[in-house]
């Protein structure tokens, strides 16, 4: 099993996520995208295996993309780095792939789930995106914008994500990424296209808390709109077949055991 982090200046975060990785993580794989801190030194202090990869163009769906793609486990799951997000769900999107789903979405909005740094105006936004899914997509989920995820390798292969991962010829973070795909709007990417491409989406309830240290570098407005217009290129992007009814939607239970299987 392999873990994707995207990072920018999470050294004070990484300590709390890592050391609360499960045993059964094979490979995690650190993307940062030139850090100012020690980023980097700490991950590698907190656990010597890790790989780093410098993330290929400025965003976090760049440096998902280019992580998602390098992972070598059968399971690749994809975490936050600031600690809103606990490394021990991770169980029970394991256990929703083995329970024959080919991706295991995080939702906020399930029984046994809920967030602690949601604002009222971030969740209206949200639920109105959501619409959109519905509307456009046909799927019937209970949220887009949450990036907790877990998919099976193979099906990452499904997602086209070679194009989002290609390298910039500006590495700077500094600037606002332009590309489709390269920001926020990474998880209704991956959603949306793995619904399209047939795969079985299952829903997983997460608990979001507040980052542990800094500041999130979502911005409501411009990444908001960045979510809508992402859901509306990927129904124009060529190849769209419409659902019919919606990815099957699971409350799975913090509890469910982890074991060793392939992908159905």
């Amino acid at each position: 099993m392999s873990v994707v982090i995207p990072a920018l200046n999470e050294a004070k975060n990484l300590p709390w996520v890592l050391s609360r990785l499960p045993e059964n993580v094979t490979e995690v794989l650190l993307v940062d995208g030139d850090s100012t801190d020690d980023t980097v030194v700490v991950a590698r202090t907190q656990r010597a295996d890790i790989r780093v990869l410098r993330q290929p163009a400025p965003g976090k769906g760049a440096a998902l993309a280019h992580g998602l793609l390098s992972a070598t486990g059968d399971i690749v799951v994809m975490i936050d780095a600031d600690g809103s997000m606990d490394p021990w769900e991770i169980h029970a999107f394991v256990g929703a792939l083995l329970s024959g789903a080919d991706v295991a979405k995080g939702s906020r909005c399930l029984t046994g789930g809920g967030s602690h740094d949601l604002s009222p105006l971030r969740s209206v936004g949200n639920q109105a995106l959501n619409l959109a899914v519905r509307l456009l997509h046909r799927e019937r989920w209970s949220e887009l914008c949450y990036g907790y995820a877990a998919f099976w390798r193979d099906a990452v292969d499904e997602l086209a994500l070679e194009e989002i991962a290609r390298p910039s010829d500006d590495h700077s973070t500094a600037r606002r990424p332009r590309k489709h795909g390269h920001g926020f709007e990474i998880e209704a990417v991956l959603f949306v296209r793995a619904a399209r491409a047939g795969l079985r989406v299952t829903e997983v309830a997460s608990f979001e808390h507040r980052r542990r240290h800094g500041v999130s570098r979502l911005l409501t407005f411009p990444d908001g709109w960045r979510v809508l217009r992402a859901v509306v290129q990927e129904w124009h992007r060529p190849g769209h077949r419409a659902t019919s009814g919606g990815a099957a939607t699971a409350e799975v239970l913090l509890s469910v055991p982890v074991q060793h299987g392939g992908r159905r």
